[in-house]
Formats: C-alpha cells, sequence, structure tokens
C-alpha cells in the first residue's frame, strides 16, 4: 500500500489505461490540469502494489484546501465521476483503510467518491452514499447508421435538419484562437446562467496538455463566419465524453449544439469509440434529462458517497434558496465582474 504522485510516477497512467474503470479524469494529465489551474489542489493516489511493484489497485483523489470552504479528500473535483479502480471489495477495504488514515493526518472535514461503473463494489459500511446526479451514456458500438435511428425524429432529427437547412456548419478547432471564440461563448452562457464561470486558464490548461495527446476535440458552429456555439469532447479508451456546451441564445432557432452533438457522436462513431458520454446532470434541470434521452441515451445513478457521513456540498439540490440566490446575482453582474468572481469562486470550489 503506497501513496504514489501519479503526475511524476509512469506506472499510474499504465494502470489507468489497463483498468475497466479507467478514465480521462484519472489519468495524470487531467490531473496536472487541475493542479496547474487550481493551486488549492494537490494530486495524490493511493495504491496497491504486487510483489513486482506493478499497481494492481488504487484510487485516485485530490486533496483540496480552502480557508473558505474547508480542506477535504476528493475523487475528483471538477469530473463527472472517478470509480476506484478496485476488482473486488477487499482492496476497496484496504483503500479505504489508508485513505481515513490520511484523514486522521490532515484533520480534512471529508472523503468524497463519485462512482459510476463500479457501484457494485462500494459496499462499505463506512461510506454513506447520497444519491443526485444523474448521467446518460449512449452506447455506439454498431455504429452511426444504427445509433442514428433511436434519436427522436422531431426533437433531434428534425432539429439537425433545420440547423443544416439554416447554413449552419462545424468545423473543429485547431488554435488557441478557436478556444478563445468558444471561451467568450461560454463564459457569456455561464453568466446569463448564474453559475460560476471557470478561468480561461482552466481551458488554457487544457488545450496545452490534453490537445498534443489527442484526448480533447473542440467543434465550433457557425452561422455567416461568425461562431455561435461550441462543445468540448474529451476522448478516452473507449468513450467520448460531452464535457462542456455553449450557444449564444439568439441563435437557438438554428439549433446549432444538435448540429454539434450530432457531429460529435459521428465522429465518435467513425473513431471506432464505444460510448458517448453526455456528462452529469442534477435531477432537477427535467429540460436537460429529457434532451438527452431523446438521444437514446440510457440514464444511470451517479452516487455521491462520504466518509464520515454528511450531507457534503456536492449532494445539495440545486433548487435551494441559497441556490438560486447565488445564481440570481451571478445573472446580473457585467461578465468581466462574472469572470473575476467566478476565478475566486473556484478556488474554494472542488
Amino acid at each position: 500500500m503506497r501513496l504514489i504522485d501519479p503526475v511524476s510516477d509512469p506506472r499510474w497512467d499504465l494502470f489507468v489505461d489497463s483498468h475497466p474503470h479507467g478514465t480521462m479524469c484519472q489519468h495524470s494529465s487531467w490531473m496536472k490540469v487541475l493542479a496547474l489551474t487550481y493551486k488549492h489542489t494537490k494530486p495524490l493516489c493511493f495504491a496497491i502494489e504486487d510483489q513486482r511493484r506493478d499497481i494492481r489497485a488504487g484510487i485516485a483523489c485530490f486533496i483540496v484546501k480552502s480557508k473558505l470552504t474547508g480542506t477535504r479528500i476528493v475523487s475528483l473535483p471538477f469530473s463527472s465521476y472517478c470509480d476506484p479502480l478496485v476488482d473486488d471489495k477487499r482492496n476497496l477495504a484496504i483503500l479505504l483503510d489508508r485513505i481515513i488514515q490520511e484523514t486522521e493526518n490532515i484533520s480534512p472535514s471529508y472523503y468524497e467518491l463519485l462512482s459510476f461503473r463500479s457501484q457494485d463494489l462500494i459496499g462499505d459500511d463506512r461510506l454513506k452514499s447520497h444519491n443526485y446526479h444523474k448521467i446518460h451514456v449512449l452506447d455506439i458500438k454498431e455504429g452511426f447508421e444504427e445509433v442514428k435511428q433511436a434519436f427522436h425524429k422531431d426533437c433531434i432529427v428534425r432539429s439537425v435538419r433545420k440547423a443544416v437547412k439554416s447554413g449552419a456548419t462545424i468545423r473543429q478547432g485547431h488554435s488557441e484562437q478557436d478556444l478563445k471564440q468558444f471561451y467568450f461563448i461560454h463564459a457569456t452562457t455561464r453568466k446569463r446562467q448564474g453559475f460560476a464561470i471557470q478561468p480561461y486558464k482552466f481551458f488554457r490548461n487544457i488545450w496545452e496538455i490534453l490537445y498534443p495527446q489527442c484526448y480533447f476535440t473542440l467543434f465550433l458552429a457557425e452561422l455567416n463566419k461568425r461562431s455561435i456555439a461550441g462543445v468540448v469532447l474529451f476522448k478516452f479508451n473507449d468513450t467520448v465524453s460531452f464535457e462542456h456546451g455553449s450557444r449564444i441564445p439568439k441563435y437557438l432557432p438554428v439549433r446549432p449544439n444538435h448540429l454539434l452533438l450530432w457531429t460529435g457522436i459521428e465522429m465518435a462513431c467513425s473513431e471506432g469509440y464505444s460510448h458517448f458520454d453526455f456528462g452529469k446532470t442534477p435531477p432537477e434541470n427535467e429540460g436537460l434529462l429529457d434532451f438527452k434521452r431523446r438521444w437514446g441515451a440510457k440514464m444511470y445513478e451517479v452516487p455521491h458517497s462520504y466518509y464520515p457521513e454528511i450531507k457534503g456540498m456536492m449532494s445539495l439540490s440545486q433548487s435551494g434558496l441559497k441556490h438560486k440566490l447565488l445564481r440570481s446575482i451571478g445573472k446580473h453582474l457585467p461578465l468581466p465582474l462574472a469572470k473575476v468572481m467566478g476565478r475566486i469562486a473556484y478556488h474554494h470550489l472542488g
């Protein structure tokens, strides 16, 4: 049982690549993005080695420290989920023993685990789970021609035809200028919705670290040579995941987001991926849940498990009064001030 640095230990990525529950968020590249962007976070991994010092089980974590929100250990901040990379409950128990020991050393408020594919292994009574977020995953192993038969004919197929008829086109981003165009749309969308805006540094680090390794794809929708919407996709192992998507409100009737996702799924099929992950959704956002369902994606629970038992920041409903008040304030801030406030806020989140 060892604590290892996933960024400097080459064994970790080899292990993540080979494990059936390995995802982009557990790869050292993603953890490097987070550590470089958010100085209040520090990556570490709890690993079980065999006699040859090969890793045979592990859990990726971050220590998140903030004077405002406290100290906690999270698997993994700013990520949809982060399954423990184990094959049985015994190894999970051993790893959890070590994590609890670490909590005694640094006195965090709690340990948080976001699981998805490994839920059958999360049987340790010390972890108390809260079901809140939902995740939608589309099986695309049969190829695009077969997959698109499940798309809702009116809400999806007709919307894509409308986008094409309106003159919308899709191009892949290949420069940081393209990234800046996306970020402007993304920031204005977050402000309009009242959500904290991630710092541009976050996306620049994604661009500089993930793009050269082909883990990252940016698509922009254009109309009359103007960028009107965009999506950020991660590609890792057998899955393409939808991470961020934004559009300019007045172009909603053009349906650029439908055309962007259609293009993303078609790309994922052509490149031989098996799943398209639509990402997490809070249950009160019924419109978004329905939108993802209409692509034929299947919905799953993403439990947030805690030690010790707490309500947890991430399990709080977004329909609560405090959350609504913060969003209302965020909607009325000027964009430059909203960016500053977002940058401050994200250095206490995770």
